[in-house]
C-alpha cells in the first residue's frame, strides 16, 4: 500500500505541474505542507519527489528547497563553427558584437540568469593555469556568466579567465556586460590581438554541487566541460581561458571525420606499416 501511494502522490504531483500551477523554476512547498495536504508521512512524499527528480521533472537545490525542471529541454547540436553574434539588444535596438560559440544560436537572444562577475580571483585550478601560462593562484581577472536562451532555464556557466598582459592593454575586459555579451572580445582583437584563434578541450564529468543549483540539474547528471583557449595573432599567445559548464541533456556534438592519408581512397597496396602480409584474399 505504501508503494502504491507514494506513486499516486508523484503522479498528482505531476499532473499538477503539467497543469501550471508550479511553472518550471518554480519551488515546491516544503514537504512538511505537501505531507499534510495528502494525508501521509514526510518519507512517503520525499519517495514521491525522488521518483520525479529521476524522471528529469524535479530538481533539489541546496538552500532553496525542490524545483520544477522544464518538461522539455531544447538540445543543441553543436558543431565547429563560430558565428558573428547579432543578437545583442542595446537601447532597444539589435546589433552585432562578439561571436557565437558552437554550443549557442546566432539568432538567439541569451539573456544573464544571475548578474555577472567581473574582478581579479585566484586561478587555482592547475589545468586552467597551464592553458592561460601563468602561475597557479594568481590573481588573474575572471569573468563569470550563467546564460542561456530567454525563457528557458540557464543552458551554461561560462568561466573566462584573461590573461593579464591582456588586462592591462584592455580596459574594456573589466566592464560586467560591456556592449553586449562577447562584445569584449572585439575590443581585444581591435588592439591588434586579431584574428584570434581559438583551440578546444571537451570532456564529460560529474557537476559540483554549485554548478547544478546554477544549472537546476540534479546532482546525478553529467555536465559537458568545453575549455576553450583563444590565442593572439600578435604573439601567439594565450590570451584568456574560458570553461564552458553544459548540462549533458542539453548538447549534442556533430563532427566531421576526415581521412589521415593512410586511409585515402583508392586504396594503397602498402600502409604506413609496410606491405601487407596477409593474404588479399
Amino acid at each position: 500500500m505504501g508503494s502504491a501511494r507514494y506513486n499516486e502522490i508523484a503522479d498528482d504531483l505531476l499532473r499538477r505541474i503539467d497543469a501550471g500551477e508550479w511553472r518550471s523554476g518554480e519551488t515546491l512547498p516544503q514537504m512538511e505542507k505537501l505531507a499534510e495536504h495528502y494525508g501521509v508521512s514526510r518519507n512517503a512524499v520525499a519517495r514521491a519527489v525522488g521518483k520525479l527528480a529521476k524522471e528529469g521533472r524535479l530538481v533539489s537545490v541546496p538552500r532553496r528547497g525542490t524545483v520544477v525542471r522544464p518538461k522539455h529541454r531544447k538540445t543543441v547540436m553543436r558543431t565547429d563553427v563560430v558565428k558573428r553574434n547579432t543578437r545583442h539588444v542595446k537601447d532597444g535596438g539589435e546589433f552585432a558584437a562578439g561571436y557565437s560559440f558552437p554550443a549557442a544560436m546566432g539568432n538567439e537572444l541569451w539573456v544573464h540568469h544571475v548578474k555577472p562577475e567581473v574582478g581579479e580571483a585566484p586561478i587555482t585550478d592547475p589545468r586552467l593555469a597551464h592553458m592561460l601560462n601563468v602561475p597557479v593562484d594568481e590573481m588573474v581577472m575572471r569573468r563569470l556568466r550563467v546564460t542561456g536562451p530567454e525563457g528557458e532555464p540557464a543552458f551554461q556557466i561560462s568561466t573566462t579567465w584573461i590573461h593579464p598582459r591582456i588586462a592591462a592593454e584592455v580596459p574594456e575586459v573589466e566592464e560586467p556586460y560591456g556592449t553586449g555579451p562577447g562584445a569584449w572580445i572585439d575590443a581585444i582583437e581591435e588592439k591588434g590581438h586579431g584574428p584570434l584563434e581559438w583551440l578546444e578541450r571537451r570532456r564529460v564529468r560529474m557537476p559540483t554541487m554549485s554548478e547544478a543549483k546554477s544549472l537546476l540539474i540534479p546532482a546525478e547528471l553529467p555536465v559537458w566541460e568545453i575549455v576553450r583557449t583563444s590565442y593572439s595573432a600578435k604573439d601567439e599567445k594565450a590570451v584568456d581561458v574560458t570553461q564552458v559548464v553544459i548540462p549533458g541533456d542539453r548538447m549534442e556534438e556533430v563532427c566531421r571525420l576526415r581521412r589521415d592519408e593512410s586511409a585515402q581512397w583508392p586504396h594503397h597496396e602498402t600502409g604506413p606499416d609496410g606491405p601487407r602480409v596477409a593474404p588479399a584474399e
